[in-house]
């Protein structure tokens, strides 16, 4: 998602926008001083709060420049598809399928997806796989459960289609994952 933001996001609030965010940050203070049991679990998720209150009142002043999915949100139609498509990526989805989500023709849905997202449906699909197998392989999941987890029938499915959109294999990918983590700061 950030590599959809711009370098610099200028929000322009509206009043009630302005008094979420504002709220927010008074409570992202209090939980900071008063330095209680969980204070920093708790400043960490209203962190999480204010980026998505941002991101919204954003997307609702100025969204027009926004890309990807952030785009498609706005649009009624890609907007069913694109959180059916997020609460199940395993499922089979077809252009046919996801046509008949939105509510359209194959062709308007196709052209539709394109000229929003910038890349034909099941780019996105198998573009957003990927980005929930690295999520899994991050946590430690083995590759067979992420595969049928992420919609593939096999872990020999998701390894072709990981070093197809990747560049890599996944053992390559969690293999780099583990020299960053033990790489020393500097």
């Amino acid at each position: 998602m950030l590599a959809l933001l711009p370098d610099l996001l200028h929000v322009r609030l509206a009043h009630g926008d302005l008094d979420l965010l504002e709220t927010t940050l008074g409570l992202i203070g209090l939980e900071s001083r008063a330095d209680g049991l969980g204070a920093d679990l708790v400043v960490e998720r209203l962190t999480d709060v204010l980026f998505i209150q941002t991101i919204r009142a954003w997307v609702a002043a100025d969204g027009t420049r926004a890309g990807g999915w952030l785009a498609a949100l706005r649009h009624r139609s890609l907007a069913k598809v694109i959180r059916s498509v997020h609460a199940d990526i395993a499922r089979d989805w077809t252009v046919e399928e996801m046509a008949r989500v939105a509510g359209v023709s194959r062709s308007t849905f196709a052209q539709n997806f394109r000229s929003v997202l910038g890349e034909t449906p099941l780019s996105y699909v198998t573009r957003w796989r990927m980005y929930r197998a690295k999520t899994l392989m991050r946590k430690g999941a083995a590759l067979a459960e992420v595969a049928v987890r992420v919609g593939y029938d096999s872990d020999t499915a998701l390894s072709r289609a990981f070093r197809r959109v990747e560049g890599l294999a996944p053992g390559e990918w969690r293999g780099t994952l583990a020299a960053e983590a033990n790489r020393p700061a500097l």
